[in-house]
């Protein structure tokens, strides 16, 4: 049986395709249009899964959305009519209809209106235009194509309606992360959580997962959510783009939190693992949010209020110099944030009792939260699902059906991300021959050899291996890698090829073995999602892969996941001593290269050293 999961319409648009319970595919649609964060329908990476199966749309039983229009209706109505009521308090002449409209919009109604012309929507939009009507009929516009997901499906594919058998499904978007969470865990039973910034108008979900079942325990309603203080703040700090939440937690630790007071007003802890907005600092709860998901990268417009500038200072240019006050709210919403998810968590871990965690979710992404959980709350084992962001509901999507729906057993146990394309050494000499590149080609352990001696030698080395990874990091099959030792490494690649801030950490990938030798935690962080404190006497040692503040976003890599990546570092350590490389994603301002000619183009025009594609290697002259 083939179950086809799907997220579209919004930030990171991907999909996945499981057979009896296995995972054939998965990816990102951006990593095939080559669009940042790509939002809108992803077709592009439907058709590669399909083809990865070799099988056609009419043998897939099951297709499923992370989107439940319906999903606690009677409460996005009531949230609605009283923004609606608060926007034309003092208009007299918007009648009824609009509070209706605006009602609709939430509970992703359609509204037939006699004689009223009709509202025209931007194409994929959510809230883009400024106006609350736009962003009505642009919420309508997409819970439409939601619902009617046969449809879109049936033109992207470029077949009739006719030929998709499917049953379809809407899987609330929390639910389809908790799935993702756990049902391709390591874990029998397990405590999950996902924290996000919003989805079906919840932002925080947790519950317990027990076989092939989960059990939600407990939730945070709209407007309250620390995704969405995450990003406010991010964008307060000179950071307006999708994603760029990240940047903020890297710099976090040039700052003193010395804004925790005022954070802890921002956002409040209750009982029972509950918290809540201040919100006059946010828009989004009286004004709404001028938001783009269309076809290119998402758009989110401002979602802190004035009071924020009240409160801390003028909001910081993009363009402007970083200032103490910046680095010192960085750092104070670090804290914030950490204190209430773990606040969160002694909560999910009292209710049940469980010492196993499986967490997602668009916060799950801050792996410096993930490396304190074990310091700092009761669990003793941690999963993260390695796309846990928005792409990865396409999975939980299709283990919500398999397994909670189904209710088949359990089977797949994700350990790596390695869900997207490979490429055949033939297909890679083509796009070779055709960029007039003079190459070589040696074995495998040739390869590996080969590439150490580079890296060790201090060369810029692009790593183009096997299977694609699903999620945002670069886990050895498509990264570039150099030497940890040499501390002018970052600028280095700074200068060459990533260009970007100078206070954004690079990240060591480390043999699973010799963790305990180099980090102070030894819990395995195969996916690149925890940050743990490198040992005081090694950052000397590996000074390009250690952070201001002493720590590392380490990838542990074993033989049973990445044995070709695993070689490689291990020859490495042969010829230094160091099991240790630094690892950063293949790209240069795009997203990670997924095909052969994406990673021959991105060699070209940076100034890369080598270029090593499956077994082949290329040279600059």
């Amino acid at each position: 049986m083939y179950i086809l999961g799907i997220n579209a319409y919004h930030g990171d648009a991907a999909a996945a395709l499981i057979k009896d319970g296995r995972i054939v595919a998965a990816a990102e649609e951006e990593r095939f249009n080559r669009i940042k964060h790509c939002a809108g329908f992803p077709s592009l990476a439907i058709k590669y899964c399909l083809s990865a199966a070799g099988i056609g749309i009419e043998a897939v039983e099951h297709v499923g959305i992370s989107r439940d229009p319906s999903a606690h209706l009677h409460k996005k109505i009531l949230r609605a009519g009283q923004r609606a009521a608060a926007q034309f308090a003092n208009r007299p002449r918007q009648s009824a209809e609009r509070l209706a409209l605006t009602a609709a919009a939430a509970s992703s109604v359609e509204l037939e209106i006699p004689n009223r012309p009709p509202v025209v929507a931007e194409p994929n939009g959510n809230g883009r235009g400024s106006k609350i009507l736009q962003q009505i009929a642009d919420r309508l516009r997409n819970a439409a194509r939601v619902r009617d997901l046969k449809e879109e499906l049936a033109k992207e594919l470029g077949i009739p309606k006719t030929k998709i058998s499917a049953q379809f499904h809407n899987v609330e978007h929390h639910r389809a992360h908790l799935a993702s969470a756990f049902f391709v865990s390591p874990f029998d039973r397990a405590a999950l959580l996902s924290l996000d910034g919003f989805g079906d108008f919840i932002s925080t979900m947790w519950g317990v997962g027990e076989g092939n079942a989960i059990k939600v325990l407990g939730q945070i309603e709209y407007p309250h959510s620390l995704g969405i203080v995450y990003t406010a703040t991010t964008q307060f700090l000179g950071f307006p783009h999708y994603g760029d939440e990240g940047k903020v937690m890297g710099l976090a630790p040039y700052g003193t939190p010395r804004f925790i007071e005022v954070l802890r007003d921002v956002v409040r802890t209750e009982p029972n693992g509950q918290f809540r907005l201040n919100l006059s600092y946010f828009r989004h709860a009286t004004e709404g949010v001028e938001m783009s998901w269309n076809n290119g990268s998402p758009r989110i417009g401002e979602i802190h209020s004035d009071q924020f500038a009240r409160t801390f200072g003028p909001a910081r240019d993009p363009r402007g110099d970083l200032t103490q006050r910046d680095r010192d709210l960085a750092a104070s919403l670090q804290m914030r944030l950490e204190e209430v998810a773990f606040h969160v968590l002694d909560h999910l871990h009292r209710e049940t009792g469980l010492s196993d965690l499986g967490l997602a979710g668009g916060v799950a992404y801050n792996s410096v939260m993930n490396g304190k959980i074990l310091l700092n709350t009761p669990f003793r084992r941690v999963f993260v699902q390695p796309a846990a962001g928005d792409s990865g509901t396409a999975l939980g999507v299709c283990y919500q059906i398999w397994n909670q729906l189904l209710k088949q057993a359990r089977g797949e146990v994700l350990e790596g991300s390695y869900t997207g394309p490979e490429f055949r050494d033939e297909e890679i000499e083509t796009e070779l021959a055709q960029s007039n590149l003079k190459f070589e080609r040696f074995t495998d352990l040739e390869v590996a050899a080969r590439a150490a001696r580079d890296i060790a030698d201090g060369k810029v080395v692009g790593w183009f291996q096997g299977r694609l990874e699903f999620g945002p990091r670069a886990l050895g099959n498509r990264s570039i890698v150099v030497d940890p030792r040499r501390a002018n490494m970052t600028d280095i690649l700074n200068a060459r090829i990533k260009k970007r801030e100078a206070f954004r950490p690079f990240a060591p990938s480390i043999l699973a073995e010799h963790v305990g030798a180099y980090f102070e935690q030894t819990h395995p962080a195969p996916t690149m999602l925890m940050v743990y404190q490198v040992k005081s006497e090694r950052r000397v040692e590996i000074p390009a892969v250690t952070h201001v503040d002493g720590s590392g976003r380490l990838q542990t890599v074993s033989s049973s996941v990445n044995p070709r990546f695993y070689q490689l570092i291990k020859e490495f350590y042969r010829i230094t001593g160091v099991p240790v490389v630094l690892n950063t994603s293949f790209n240069e301002d795009e997203p990670i290269v997924c095909t052969p000619r994406d990673a021959i183009e991105c060699f070209l025009r940076t100034r890369m050293d080598v270029l090593y594609l499956g077994n082949y290697i290329v040279r600059r002259n």
